[in-house]
């Protein structure tokens, strides 16, 4: 559910004034909860489209009431809301980009359609959808339908990458949109997101009360989900693992690490790294599966991400942070940016809560 990736947890709802219409939100630590039911087609289009993303609903038959219930529970980088109509219904989705978080979605109880651009796929207790960013997107629901959908940060699944593959990662970690649930992989997998869920639901859980227990669970779901379902770097995660990386490599590394705001050429990381520009190069592929420029443009780019999230947007431009961080184009440091986070370095700044 494409929705599901601009959802804002710390706006509240605004429902209509309706007698038969009751909301209820509720802070419990770190975890915000909402729950909300109506009979009106529009109310629950209005509910649901301020606490997730707009969207438009449209009825399958001729009766346009509904069944309605929204239930969500989540914290910053973890969170889960079930949502089921009681009717036929299309809810559409216009093209969108994909800012930090990453959705799966399953049915929990009955089953649904989801059309991503001209693919078509099923969703059910046996089958879900990965949702990323890109075309146009249309759910449909069957009068028995109810989905969950389970929300994932995209830059910490790319961290967690990173650890496993021990090395950075230099393109976003993008899934293969159908998700089988039969596998034994699949299955784990949804034992696992059934758990996370209930948690998230429970009064009481130590979810609520600890972010350490929270981040430990969030790192087991993202591993998890890491191993058990088809990405950019299965094959590197799952293929067995390289020698350690050679001295000048390392070293290369670390000037980068020390340096990356400076006008740097493979020449002069190479002479640092005490070897030839070829070895540097062939050493970087081998180990890094990647070359030692695209490796200094990752680091500038992660910089840059820190400090556009911590900058204060009254006092400091995108260009600003662009240029303290090595990057002498504009265009190209948006485009780069946009390409491997999901986001344009505007949108990043203007999110900022900075301290």
């Amino acid at each position: 559910m494409a929705g599901a990736l601009k959802r804002n947890p710390r706006r509240g709802l605004s429902p209509p004034a309706q007698e038969q219409t009751r909301d209820r939100k509720e802070r419990s630590g770190p975890v915000l909860e909402h729950s909300y039911r109506s009979s009106k087609i529009d109310e629950i289009e209005h509910v649901v489209s301020t606490q997730i993303t707009p969207h438009k609903l449209v009825p399958l038959s001729r009766d346009r009431s509904v069944d309605s219930a929204f239930h969500f529970h989540g914290a910053k980088n973890l969170a889960v809301f079930d949502i089921r109509y009681g009717s036929r219904i299309a809810v559409e989705f216009e093209h969108y980009e994909a800012g930090d978080l990453l959705g799966f979605v399953m049915a929990n109880e009955g089953t649904g359609r989801v059309r991503l651009d001209r693919e078509e796929f099923g969703i059910s207790q046996s089958e879900g959808v990965m949702i990323t960013s890109g075309p146009r997107e249309t759910l449909q629901y069957a009068e028995d339908c109810e989905t969950r959908v389970l929300l994932m940060n995209r830059s910490r699944i790319a961290e967690y990458c990173a650890k496993l593959l021990g090395r950075e990662v230099g393109k976003p970690v993008d899934f293969q949109a159908h998700f089988s649930l039969e596998s034994a992989s699949g299955q784990s997998w949804l034992r696992l997101t059934q758990y996370v869920a209930s948690e998230l639901q429970e009064p009481h859980s130590m979810l609520k009360l600890l972010p350490a227990a929270q981040q430990q669970l969030e790192q087991t779901l993202i591993t998890s989900l890491l191993l058990a379902h088809r990405h950019t770097y299965s094959d590197a995660l799952l293929k067995p693992q390289s020698p350690a990386a050679p001295f000048y490599v390392k070293r290369a590394e670390a000037f980068i690490e020390a340096h990356f705001s400076e006008p740097l050429s493979l020449a002069d990381i190479a002479a640092q790294a005490g070897v030839s520009a070829r070895s540097l190069q062939n050493g970087f592929q081998s180990f890094r599966g990647m070359t030692p420029m695209a490796f200094l443009r990752l680091v500038r780019l992660r910089r840059a991400q820190e400090a556009l999230l911590r900058a204060d947007p009254a006092c400091t431009t995108v260009t600003e942070i662009a240029i303290s961080c090595g990057f002498g184009h504009m265009g190209e440091f948006a485009s780069l940016y946009r390409r491997t986070f999901g986001e344009t370095p505007k949108q990043a700044l203007g999110k900022t809560v900075y301290r």
